[in-house]
């Protein structure tokens, strides 16, 4: 993956590097936010790095902790639930769409020892960054043994 470098010009608070005298620095205003606020656009790449993140902390191949201020406090609850040996999921598409500003729904097509699951993620933009609200793997319920019998 090829990097863009790009120039940019000195906040207010920064200094030029080359200066004849002492340079005064005024503070950074802090507010809120203000310091490092989240995009305004979830990009493609960035939704996929999110996904796979939490499809990892599903699997087990990630401590759920450091995905924690990521999400929600209930989709932390399920990614901290029972462990057990899960395969590893793999995401092959994503799709997005965003019914409100602020807001980005994914649908995902992924796979796990060949076969096809659904996932669904709704992702919600706080001054912090985006986290996740919704997270569901969506998987087809179990077949009933047809060599039980109805009691």
């Amino acid at each position: 993956m090829i990097e863009e470098h790009r120039l940019r010009t000195l906040t207010r608070f920064e200094a030029p590097r080359r200066t004849e005298g002492p340079v005064e620095v005024t503070p950074h205003e802090h507010r809120r936010g203000s310091r490092c606020p989240a995009p305004s656009q979830l990009e493609a790449d960035e939704l996929g790095r999110l996904v796979n993140m939490l499809l990892e902390a599903y699997d087990g191949r990630r401590p759920a902790a450091q995905v924690r201020a990521l999400v929600a406090p209930e989709v932390y609850a399920g990614l901290t639930g029972a462990s057990r040996a899960r395969p590893r999921h793999r995401t092959q598409t994503i799709h997005t769409c965003a019914p409100a500003p602020d807001v980005v729904e994914a649908c995902a097509r992924v796979e796990a020892d060949g076969r096809s699951f659904a996932l669904a993620a709704r992702f919600t933009r706080t001054p912090t960054g985006w986290r996740c609200e919704r997270f569901a793997l969506l998987k087809p319920r179990q077949q009933a043994n047809p060599n039980r019998r109805a009691a």
